[in-house]
C-alpha cells in the first residue's frame, strides 16, 4: 500500500507549503498530493479552497485574484506555484496532481501544467486527478499517456457531475475514493474494471484498518508516519 503525503505533511507543517511537502518527503512517503488552480493573471497556485478570506471574513475567488493579490490577502504563510513545488521532489517519489475547476472549458489550465510536467521531465511519475470530469477528458486530449484519476465521493453536497460512470469515458488508471463513502460493492466494480484504488482522507486507525481491507493500492493522509502509528 502506498503512502501519499495529503498536501504534504499537514499534520507537521501547513497544507500546501514547501515546508509541508519537503517534510513528507523527509518521512519517506512514496509521494505527495497536491491541489492547483488558476488565478486570474493564470499562475498556478497551490491551494484547496476556490476561495480565501481576509481578516474582516470577506471571501474572495482565487480566480478572480492575481498571484500577487493572493499573496498579499495572505500573511501568515507563502502560497507556492506549481513551478516552486516540481523542483523538489524526488525522481523516484510519485505526485498526484488535482487540477481544481468548476469549469466545462479547461484547456488553458490543463495545457499549462502539462507543458511544466514535460519540461521538468515528470510526466511518468505524476497521475493527474479531478472532481470534474471535462478536466480529466481534456488532460486525455492533450497527453494520453499521462496517468489520470477520478475523485470520488457520495457526499449530497457536491456537484451532479461527480459519478463513478465517468470511467466509461476517461478510462482512468486509478480511482480516488472518499474512504467514508467507499464500500465492497464499489471495490469489487473497481476490481471488474481493472483500475487501482486510492482512498482519502485516512487518518484514523479504524480509516486505516477500512483500507487495508479495501486491498487499496494507496492512501492519502495527513500523516506520513501513518504505518508507525497503526
Amino acid at each position: 500500500m502506498l503512502i501519499i503525503g495529503h498536501r504534504g505533511a499537514p499534520s507537521l507543517f501547513r497544507e500546501n507549503t514547501l515546508k509541508s511537502f519537503k517534510a513528507a518527503f523527509a518521512n519517506n512517503v512514496d509521494g505527495i498530493e497536491l491541489d492547483v488552480q488558476f488565478t486570474q493573471d493564470q499562475h498556478l497556485a497551490v491551494y484547496h479552497d476556490f476561495h480565501t478570506y481576509e481578516l474582516n471574513q470577506k471571501y474572495n475567488i482565487i480566480k478572480n485574484l492575481t498571484f500577487n493579490q493572493l499573496q498579499n490577502i495572505n500573511t501568515e504563510f507563502t502560497i507556492p506555484t506549481l513551478e516552486d513545488i516540481l523542483p523538489i521532489i524526488p525522481k523516484n517519489k510519485q505526485l498526484y496532481l488535482e487540477i481544481k475547476s468548476n469549469c466545462v472549458i479547461n484547456d488553458k489550465i490543463v495545457s499549462k501544467i502539462i507543458k511544466l510536467l514535460d519540461d521538468h521531465r515528470m510526466i511518468e511519475q505524476t497521475t493527474i486527478s479531478s472532481f470534474n470530469p471535462f478536466v480529466l477528458f481534456e488532460v486525455k486530449r492533450l497527453k494520453q499517456k499521462i496517468k489520470t484519476g477520478i475523485l470520488w465521493t457520495q457526499c449530497p453536497k457536491e456537484p451532479w457531475f461527480i459519478t463513478h460512470y465517468s470511467y466509461y469515458k476517461i478510462q482512468p488508471d486509478s480511482f480516488h475514493a472518499s474512504i467514508q463513502y467507499i464500500n465492497k460493492n464499489m471495490e469489487l466494480w473497481i476490481q471488474n474494471n481493472n483500475i487501482k484504488l486510492f482512498c482519502y482522507t485516512v487518518n484514523k486507525k479504524e480509516d486505516f484498518k477500512k483500507a487495508q481491507a479495501l486491498n487499496a493500492d494507496g492512501i492519502f493522509t495527513d500523516y506520513p508516519n501513518i504505518l508507525d502509528l497503526y
